[in-house]
């Protein structure tokens, strides 16, 4: 059996659409597959964790469809039963996970594809806690998590009348980097401390700071050119204090990874992060929004499974 996990107005309801031709599709039947829709944020997560503990013995996967906020939450809600395997059928605004993945089939060829010849990968994220609250409080993310103006920026393009606009336009594509440039006349360096693998390095101010798992971000920004998601460690970009100029400038070339050239930008391997300052930091994580004090960064030492086309 297959569960599905529906975000319905993801892609501006191109989940939705596709989901209606999926159910359509004689494999959806034959397979015995199961579908849930979410209603709000957080709900995918609940439902994931709720099917993994009642069917993880005849589970044969989670499938996905929606954008990367759907899959963050479900890659959270199996996180006691990581063993059982995620299909993701990518269809948000952004989409990067699917990119870091290298998935080439989309939409219906791809739900043939998991059901009739899954492949699978054990893929090694990264975990999370924030204001030390490792014990009870660790969670997983797939792309990235990212301090100041990585945050700023995720915070103004999660408003609502911000998504409303780009949707009613069709411009969901570019949500994050038209709020990138909204936000350059604000953008302002963040105090911190930062280790590296134990190691306290000699920065303590930034525009942004960014730990990711492969290269993608914001709809296909390539943020970290030599993160590679199989990898042992994380990448860590730094952007010292820049101009507005400069930052406009890099704007345009982090979509080639050539940002990396700048004399501002600096690029780091390392398995084990922590970020702390006296001050709380905007922060953005997958995606989502919010801002901390304190937190602790990690390869993960657990996989998580897969299915790939």
């Amino acid at each position: 059996m297959y569960i599905m996990i529906v975000n319905p107005v993801a892609g501006n309801g191109k989940a939705m659409s596709l989901f209606r031709r999926i159910q359509k599709e004689p494999l959806y039947k034959k397979e015995n597959c199961r579908s849930f829709l979410t209603e709000e944020t957080g709900h995918a997560e609940r439902l994931a964790l709720q099917v993994t503990k009642i069917h993880h013995e005849s589970l044969k996967g989670i499938i996905v469809l929606g954008g990367d906020g759907t899959l963050h939450e479900v890659v959270n809600g199996i996180i006691n039963y990581s063993e059982t395997p995620v299909c993701f059928i990518p269809a948000g605004s952004g989409n990067d996970f699917a990119r870091g993945m290298s998935l080439k089939k989309r939409g219906l060829k791809l739900f043939r594809s998991y059901v009739r010849n899954p492949k699978k990968s054990k893929v090694y994220l990264a975990n999370y806690s924030l204001n030390n609250r490792k014990k009870h409080g660790r969670r997983t993310f797939m792309n990235s998590i990212g301090f100041g103006l990585d945050g700023v920026v995720v915070a103004a393009a999660n408003q609502q009348k911000y998504r409303s606009w780009t949707k009613r336009l069709h411009i969901t594509k570019l949500t994050y980097p038209l709020a990138l440039l909204r936000s350059i006349s604000k953008a302002k360096p963040i105090q911190f401390e930062l280790s590296l693998d134990g190691k306290q390095m000699n920065i303590h101010q930034a525009m942004m700071v960014t730990i990711t798992n492969h290269p993608y971000y914001g709809g296909g920004m390539k943020i970290a050119p030599k993160a590679n998601i199989n990898s042992k460690g994380l990448s860590i970009l730094v952007v010292k204090p820049i101009s507005k100029k400069k930052l406009l400038a890099m704007l345009i070339s982090v979509f080639f990874g050539l940002h990396t050239k700048m004399k501002e930008v600096e690029e780091w391997k390392a398995s084990s992060v922590h970020i702390s300052s006296g001050q709380p930091l905007p922060f953005q994580v997958d995606g989502q929004n919010g801002s901390c004090c304190d937190c602790s960064i990690k390869k993960a030492e657990t996989s998580t499974t897969f299915y790939l086309d």
